[in-house]
């Protein structure tokens, strides 16, 4: 450290402003301060901001710490140095004996002696921590730990000068969620846009699993792509060739073997291109129906199960006066069966939600509120199909919100296959393959909806070829 540190600070301060003050967008901001500090410092630096959840901090910008360290896995709030929770900077001598460090092996792999830290606010909200890591421990003045300070506050300055909120690996612009995230394909960008429509919070590449040993001796490490701390759940996207999945399939056994308390699912690029299919994007958008490629559940057959669950839901709901409530229009042929059948007293209604469709502000919300007031009511949710459940989840969630009295699931097809948000359904009517289904409600860009039966489309793609819809390899384990 120079010893004119009135020099050296007032010099990095002005910089630190110069940063803040440019027309560069806020990811590249927060890399200027954290590499200013790290050069005041002579050491690694870091800049974490809250996730979601409020229970996690993520490094959002950082230098001169190796790639092991920043990726040895989630930093709890509560099993951290918890700046958050502090009005003064908070200091660890020891990283290696004091148990306010949640790794501290990583930290000794990573030649970490001490650290130091300090809360960063927006509005008197903190929302994150700037953190110097020490390879020796160092005397700190008042000196160095108000410059920390300064920088901190300048970081928060610049942060709500923006309309932010905390989803992904940083705090990003409302409007532009995954901007401040640099991605290694663009199929991770687009299923972190599809996650902020339905308000999931996500986590880029928070994680590296060691998962064996080469013959040099360094670990082999795993990282998925994304976690979901919401849903304690890790996925991974594979938009790679045929050839080269082989090997991420076996690093992902070795991944459960070694931690089979880690729950993580894997997206291969057919199922992916059918999720953004799904929202009207991707090469699979593309594609036209030509016809029934063949049917599944003839019209006799539906009928049938929807006679067995009407019964069931009337002696369930027998002295209730349940209220059936349906979200979008492919229930409507499953609702005007069910409901004819249905012996007890009921109310009918329906919400509306929006769509993504890859603008600018990628979000989900409800368009079209019910009539009726939920409140104490026995809500029975009327589905078509829960395929991948994020919708559904979503849907969920909206309406406990509104208090009802009980909250029951009917959808006429279940796609387990698929399924990344697992929730309890209570009434079910068809189990459906891994395929694209057409008809009783159903469309396949707004046809066959009036089909009497559920059946496959036959698709033709831009090349005219034609197959049957969206049929996934039988190896494949899709996600929708």
């Amino acid at each position: 450290m120079p010893l004119n540190k009135d020099h050296l600070y007032c010099k990095a301060l002005r910089q630190a402003i110069t940063a803040a003050g440019a027309t560069t967008p806020l990811k590249e901001k927060l890399d200027a301060l954290a590499r200013i500090v790290s050069r005041c410092f002579d050491t690694g630096t870091a800049i974490a901001l809250l996730d979601a959840t409020g229970s996690h901090l993520i490094h959002t910008a950082h230098w001169r710490l190796p790639p092991t360290f920043v990726q040895k896995g989630l930093i709890d709030v509560g099993k951290s140095l918890n700046e958050t929770a502090s009005d003064s900077p908070v200091f660890i001598e020891n990283a290696a004996k004091d148990n306010r460090v949640q790794y501290p092996s990583a930290a000794v792999k990573a030649g970490i002696v001490s650290i130091l830290g300090t809360a960063i606010s927006t509005d008197d909200h903190k929302i994150g921590a700037l953190r110097v890591y020490f390879k020796r421990a160092p005397i700190l003045t008042a000196q160095d730990t108000s410059f920390l300070k300064a920088i901190a506050q300048l970081a928060g300055v610049v942060l709500s000068r923006q309309t932010i909120e905390v989803k992904g690996e940083v705090t990003v612009e409302a409007d532009k969620p995954s901007r401040m995230v640099k991605f290694a394909h663009a199929s991770e960008g687009e299923f972190a846009g599809i996650l902020d429509f339905y308000g999931i919070p996500w986590i880029y590449e928070p994680r590296s699993f060691p998962i064996g040993q080469k013959t040099k001796g360094t670990p082999e490490l795993f990282t998925p792509d994304f976690y979901l701390p919401s849903l304690d759940l890790y996925v991974e996207l594979t938009t790679m060739k045929q050839s080269l999945v082989t090997q991420k399939n076996r690093k992902l056994k070795a991944l459960k073997a070694q931690y089979p308390e880690i729950k993580i699912t894997l997206l291969y690029k057919n199922d992916y291109e059918k999720l953004l299919a799904k929202y009207g994007a991707g090469p699979l958008a593309e594609s036209r129906a030509h016809g029934v490629g063949r049917i599944l559940y003839s019209a006799a057959e539906i009928d049938q199960r929807v006679r067995d669950i009407a019964q069931r839901i009337s002696t369930d709901y027998a002295g209730r006066r349940p209220v059936l409530l349906g979200v979008q229009r492919g229930f409507l042929c499953f609702m005007a069966d069910l409901i004819r059948q249905i012996t007890v007293p009921m109310d009918l209604d329906f919400i509306a939600i929006s769509y993504y469709t890859g603008a600018e502000e990628p979000a989900v919300k409800v368009t079209k509120e019910a009539d009726l007031s939920l409140a104490g009511r026995n809500i029975l949710l009327v589905e078509d199909i829960v395929d991948t459940g994020i919708t559904l989840n979503y849907v969920l969630n909206y309406l406990r919100e509104k208090k009802p009295s009980s909250l029951s699931v009917c959808t006429l097809l279940d796609r387990k296959a698929r399924r990344l948000v697992e929730t309890k359904l209570d009434y079910v009517g068809f189990d459906v393959p891994d395929e694209f289904v057409i008809g009783y409600g159903l469309d396949y860009h707004e046809e066959y909806r009036n089909l009497p039966f559920i059946a496959v489309p036959q698709i033709k793609g831009p090349d005219g070829a034609k197959s049957e819809a969206l049929n996934p390899k039988p190896e494949t384990n899709p996600k929708q």
